[in-house]
C-alpha cells in the first residue's frame, strides 16, 4: 500500500509559536498557497488516489479542501480521531518556549486534570488507525491529511525505528511510504 501523508499548511498559531493541539487555527494566506501546491502536485503524480483520510480538526479539513480543489479526487473521504494532534489540555494556547516539553510529556495525574493527553495514549491511536489500513486493499494509494505528531509517530512506526519528534515535518510537506499491509498472525 502507498501511503501519501500530509501535513496542514501554515496556520495562524504556527506563525505566533502557540501550541494548537486539537486547539482550531485557520490557515495563514501562506498555508492557503501551500496546500493548493500541494493539490497540484499530487494531481501530477498520483493520476488515482483511492481513499483519503483527514483529521477532523479545522486546519487539516481547510487543508483537503483546498488539495480538492486542484485535485478533485474521487473517492471515498473519511474524517479519523485517530489522525487527530495530541490533545495539550490547558496548555493549548500557550506560547511554544513557554512549554517544558519534559513535564508535559510525563504521564501523571497533574497532566491528565490539566487535561493533557498522554503521549503513550497518541502513539497507541496511531498504531491503531496503521492496523486498520491493513483491512483495506494493499494494492492502495492512501492520502492521509493529519499533523506532526502524528505523521512522525506513523512514518516511525513504519520505518521500524523510535519515534523522533526532533525529526521535523514541515507545514504543507508531502511524505510517501510503502506499508506492508500483510496480515500477521
Amino acid at each position: 500500500m502507498k501511503l501519501i501523508f500530509v501535513r496542514h499548511g501554515e496556520t495562524d498559531a504556527n506563525i505566533d509559536g502557540i501550541l494548537q493541539g486539537k486547539l482550531e487555527s485557520s490557515l495563514t494566506e501562506k498555508g492557503e498557497k501551500q496546500t493548493k501546491d500541494v493539490g497540484k502536485a499530487l494531481k501530477e503524480k498520483y493520476p488515482k488516489i483511492d481513499l483519503v483520510f483527514c483529521s477532523p480538526l479545522k486546519r487539516t479539513v481547510d487543508t483537503l479542501n483546498n488539495i480538492l480543489e486542484e485535485y478533485p479526487i474521487e473517492c471515498e473521504i473519511l474524517m479519523s480521531n485517530l489522525i487527530e494532534e495530541r490533545g495539550f489540555g490547558e496548555y493549548e494556547g500557550t506560547e511554544d518556549y513557554l512549554i517544558d516539553w519534559e513535564e508535559i510529556n510525563k504521564d501523571n495525574d497533574e497532566n491528565r486534570k490539566m487535561g493533557v493527553e498522554s503521549m503513550a495514549k497518541m502513539i497507541k491511536r496511531c498504531e491503531i488507525f496503521l492496523e486498520d489500513l491493513k483491512l483495506e486493499d494493499g494494492k492502495e494509494t492512501v492520502l492521509i491529511v493529519s499533523h506532526a505528531g502524528p505523521i512522525r509517530v506513523m512514518l516511525d512506526k513504519i520505518a521500524g525505528k523510535e519515534i523522533d519528534f526532533e525529526e521535523r515535518v514541515e507545514n504543507g510537506s508531502i511524505t510517501e511510504v510503502d506499508y506492508d499491509t500483510e496480515l500477521e498472525y
